[in-house]
């Protein structure tokens, strides 16, 4: 009895070049698998998952307040704020006048979200 080695297909055998098609069928679909999921991915880039930490902007006017006019205030934002660039929200400064009768006032902040990672700018009305 004898053994005979699997011979492998030539070059240019049916076996070959169908084998050389299903290899070229199969890396397309993967690359157009793989492009197609990354323009999927950008659809969800509009859903705003990151809020603006309003805390701390409201800290900010206070210290500000505080530094520049010499006014101790409470400040109040919204609770909840989609941190989009450009986007404009509005806090209320509660404070008491310096000067007799020492009435309360308030002022409003408008502050602009400046960037992603949280950098906004406010301006006192």
């Amino acid at each position: 009895m004898q053994i005979e080695r699997p011979t492998l297909p030539t070059v240019n055998s049916p076996r070959a070049i169908s084998l050389r098609r299903r290899s070229i069928v199969a890396i397309a679909a993967l690359a157009c698998a793989a492009l197609a999921s990354a323009c999927g991915g950008s659809s969800n880039s509009t859903t705003v998952t990151t809020k603006v930490d309003t805390g701390r902007v409201a800290r900010s006017i206070e210290g500000t307040l505080l530094e520049k006019r010499k006014l101790h205030a409470k400040v109040v934002c919204p609770e909840v704020v989609p941190q989009e660039v450009g986007k404009k929200f509005e806090c209320t400064a509660t404070y008491h006048e310096l000067k007799a009768p020492h009435t309360v006032k308030t002022s409003p902040f408008v502050v602009t979200i400046q960037t992603t990672k949280g950098y906004v700018t406010y301006e006192g009305q």
